[in-house]
This record gives structure tokens, sequence and C-alpha cells, in this order.
């Protein structure tokens, strides 16, 4: 008989409280669950049956696990599974979730250690693989900007990434291995310049992740933020907006308001567009005189004319702190607006070489896409949109290149606890989506590459060999421009 089973027992419902439950007491069922592990342990050690070095290992180890869920026991919790470590350096669950504590504390070159030895003395396992995946996103370079340490940096998240696929591979059942995966193709994206489309797979491997949550019954507020911040970087505000209202019904603090700004700006593009920002007549003939040869809105959105650019004037700079990407709302000849979303951008720099209701840009082989959002009561919100992955695609007329607003994206990453709020409930406790005027408001700087902004996107560090989970914890994210 295995005395210590009724031990994983409640260390498994430890880590379902602390990744799905909300409640305001949370930390005294988890305190109440850890003192029953110790309990069982103790219990089993003083029958003394069987292997004994053997128990004493597992003993360390599940007193270890159960510590490491409680908060500010991070000291008691790496003493446990040190000692369990001591007795067996190839107790793999030890070795992970010592690795956690690690990464709860910050200490990074430790937390990389533990993943690494786990993987070079128990062989390779989809745990250890996607933890180091996270701390390598998460490992600091010199903030000095220097050739080196960006070289360095960019290694350090392609490896990342190379070792999230490996995770995956080993195990295609696991969702914390797919939303790894997801989280490491949002840092190759920025890190290693990679094209905007190729977010994409970030999406797919989201998705693959929530399916298999849903399977199991689970509802993960970190994957679906992670989700909604993807989304916002390739435009799908629809997909954005969803996940962030998934992310707020589950209690995940900020995402109503998340949600709400990707709202409000669809809103405040969709007004550009149909209204024509409200000119009068007068000012909008103005704003049509002397136009260039060029192509129009209209040929982007049927594929006439592909060789030559778009030409259009200069309408407004919409003010997002530095978000991803840059929109400029512009009208072309015949007097249509749209959206014209700039990657690889900086705000302040294109803020510099265009003048609102003034310049004229020539747009070299934009992407065009129609944007549409299903706002609350199910209304569509929609503008249209051209794309361009550089500033070097538009040409400033009677100037330069608007390269010279190009970024390099220097991405840094480190732990951050996602913090849930109460979730809404059918009275209206809790902040709700819902739908504002088309205001002014910019987006919030949650995840911007190309500027000062703070990160949102997270992860959730895996503890244990067996596919355990454990606090939620963010990879958070934040990409800094070059000086």
């Amino acid at each position: 008989m295995d005395t210590l089973a009724d031990a994983e027992v409640k260390i498994k419902e430890m880590e379902d409280l602390e990744d799905y439950y909300f409640g305001a007491d949370k930390e005294g069922k988890l305190k109440t669950l850890a003192a029953s592990v110790a309990s069982i342990v103790d219990a089993a050690q003083r029958e003394v049956g069987g292997d004994l070095r053997k128990l004493r290992v597992r003993g360390s180890y599940l007193r270890g696990r159960a510590t490491s869920l409680l908060p500010g026991q991070e000291g008691a919790a790496e003493a446990l599974l040190s000692k369990a470590i001591k007795l067996d350096p190839q107790c793999l669950d030890a070795w992970n979730v010592l690795g956690e504590v690690y990464w709860n504390q910050q200490s990074y070159a430790q937390a990389r250690n533990c993943f690494e030895q786990a993987l070079d003395l128990c062989g390779a396992n989809s745990v250890s693989l996607r933890n180091l995946s996270m701390v390598l996103r998460a490992i600091e370079g010199d903030r000095d900007g220097d050739h080196e340490s960006a070289a360095r940096r960019s290694q350090n998240y392609a490896l990342a990434l190379e070792n999230a696929k490996k995770a995956v591979a080993l195990d295609t059942n696991d969702p914390e291995n797919w939303e790894t995966l997801g989280n490491a193709y949002v840092g190759d994206f920025f890190v290693n310049a990679r094209r905007p489309d190729e977010i994409n797979r970030a999406l797919i491997a989201y998705q693959k992740a929530d399916a298999i949550y849903e399977k199991w019954g689970k509802r993960n507020p970190t994957l679906q933020l992670n989700r909604g911040m993807a989304a916002k970087y390739i435009e799908d505000y629809n997909l954005a907006f969803c996940s962030f209202k998934k992310a707020h019904e589950i209690g995940a603090a900020g995402a109503a308001e998340q949600g709400q700004k990707v709202l409000e700006l669809v809103q405040r593009l969709a007004f550009y567009a149909e209204r024509k920002a409200d000119l009068k007549v007068k000012r909008l003939k103005e704003l049509l005189a002397d136009f260039p040869k060029g192509r129009s809105l209209a040929e982007l959105r049927s594929g006439e004319n592909a060789s030559t650019p778009v030409v259009a004037r200069v309408v407004a700079i919409i003010e997002r702190k530095d978000e991803v990407p840059v929109i400029i709302v512009c009208c072309d000849g015949a007097g249509d607006f749209f959206a014209l979303s700039i990657y690889n951008a900086e705000l302040s720099k294109v803020a510099e070489s265009l003048v609102p209701m003034k310049s004229l840009i020539r747009i070299q082989q934009p992407k065009f896409r129609q944007i549409t959002l299903s706002g609350p009561g199910a209304k569509e919100i929609s503008y249209p949109c051209a794309r361009v992955a550089h500033p070097n695609d538009i040409g400033v007329v009677g100037g330069g290149s608007l390269g010279v607003a190009a970024v390099q994206s220097l991405f840094s990453a480190g732990a951050a606890r996602v913090s849930a709020a109460v979730p809404a409930t059918a009275n209206g406790d809790g902040a709700e989506l819902n739908a504002g005027p088309a205001s002014t408001a910019a987006e919030d700087p949650a995840c911007s590459p190309n500027g000062n902004g703070k990160a949102a996107a997270g992860e959730k560090q895996g503890g244990s060999g067996k596919g355990s989970k454990s606090k939620h914890k963010k990879d958070a994210t934040a990409p800094k421009a070059a000086a």
C-alpha cells in the first residue's frame, strides 16, 4: 500500500486551488491542505515500512512541494527540496519545484541551473524544458544596449522557443506546454524581428492550450490574458476583446479594462472611417486638394494596381503610448478614410516626421484588412485598415523615408504575479465590459515592443515532472526601445 498517495492527492488539490480558485479564503484552504500533507508524511515515516531512503526522499519532496504553494514560504520550501535532492540527485520533481521556488524569488540563474540539472540527470521531460524556456526569457542581459548583450538576448529567446517546441513534442496533451510555446513565439516575434503574421503561431498554440483546459473543465486567466495581448499585436481585436472578456469572467484583475480599451480603440477608428472625422465640407475639400496620383483605398481593397503606392493624407496620429502597432488615420484622394498600421516604428519619431491634416505619404505594397469587432449586444464595429511591416515602406511627399522612425526592440522579461479580482456575477458585482462612446482614450502600454511600456503577457511556472502546476506567475515581457 502506498502510504503517501493521500499526500499526492492533497497536493493536487492545492495546485488546483492555486491555479483556479479565487475566493477570499484561498490562503486558509492552502494552509489546511499543507498541514494535512505534513501529517500524512509524518505518519508514513513513523511506520517505517518499505525503503526508508526512498520514503525520506519522497517525503521531503512532498513537504517541499506543499510548502512552495504557501505565500512567503520559499526559504522553507528550498530547504526541504534541497534535502530531497541531496538524498537522491535524480529526484526530477524536486529539481523542477526547486527551480520554481528560485523563479518566484527572481533568482533566474539558480532556476536555470535547476532545470538544466533536471534535464542532465533525469533525462528529457516536458516540464523542465518549458520551465527552462521561461527562465531563458526572464534572464536579464546587460542593459547598455551593446551588440554583445543584444546578441545574447536574441540567442536566449531563440533557445527558449526551441525548448518550448521540444516540450510540446514530448507531451501534446499538457496545456501548459502549449501555453509556454505561445509565449515563446511572442517573445521571439519581438526580439528577433519576426514578421507580424508569424504571431499567428502563438495564437494557434494558445488555442491548443485552451481546448485542453476546456476538455478538463478548467479555466486559466493567464492564458486568456496572453492570448488577448497577442491578438492585439496583429490587430485581431475581436479575438482580443473576447479573450479579455473571458479572463475577466474567470477573475483576472485588469482584464475588463484591457477589453474596454480595445473596444474604445475600434470604436474610435470606425468613427473616423464612417464619419470622416466629422470634418466640414470645406475642410474636407482642403484635405483632398493637390493630391498626387497614386493608388486608392478602393484599389487596395480590390487588389488593383498592386505595383503603385497608395497615396494618402495624414489626418490624425493615434496616441497609444507606444503600443503595437503605430496607427495613423489617413484619407485617400477619393476622400475615403482608413487606418494605417505601422509595425517596427516608434510613435514619437512618427509624430516628429508627420503633420496631421498636412503631410502626404506614399505607402508601398500595404496589406489590406477590414477589421471587425463584435461588441456588446452583438453589434459589429468595423473599419478599413492598411498595414506595413516597417516604416521604410512609407515615403513622405516632399521629404524622405519614414524609416527614420524605425525602432529596435530590446525585449526583457521577469517574474510577476498574476493577480485575480472577484469575478463578475449575475447581479453585477465586479467590473464589466461596457460599450462606451468613441473616445480618445489610448490603449494601455501593457505590451509595448517599441517603447517604454511594461509587460503584461504572463506564464505560470509549472512544478513537478508530472505536469503539476504552481503559483500564478508572469513571465512579464517588457520590450524597450534602443537609446
